[in-house]
């Protein structure tokens, strides 16, 4: 298994990544809700195709910004791959990944702010 629960470069051959992790939820988990949602398309309205479309986006934004965060993360930290992680490597990852969450969130709020400003 790999970090943050993704499984070891070379397991899954379905993606073209390179990436030495893969995340947990990269999988099946969207081609499953891909698919429920595929069958009640034939009936939507429009709005409806076009708010499943916008949240399948939102999904691959927040899939390649985990991938992102692995491959950096793990890039950075760790060294050798073994059996285990060090204690070095195991507070590297912590801290890298606490700075990536610190950081998006700023950036998020601040276009927020300058959303609303815009607006008034």
């Amino acid at each position: 298994m790999g970090l943050f629960g993704g499984t070891p470069e070379g397991t899954s051959g379905d993606d073209n990544f390179g990436s030495k992790l893969r995340s947990s939820s990269y999988g099946g988990g969207e081609t499953d809700s891909f698919s429920s949602g595929g069958q009640d398309l034939g009936g939507a309205a429009g709005g409806d195709i076009q708010a499943q479309v916008a949240m399948e986006q939102q999904k691959l934004q927040f899939m390649n910004q985990v991938h992102h965060l692995n491959e950096t993360c793990w890039d950075l930290c760790v060294g050798n791959p073994s059996s285990s992680l060090s204690g070095r490597e195991e507070t590297c990852l912590n801290n890298c990944v606490d700075r990536f969450i610190d950081t998006t969130l700023l950036i998020t709020n601040r276009f927020a702010q300058l959303a609303q400003k815009m607006g008034r």
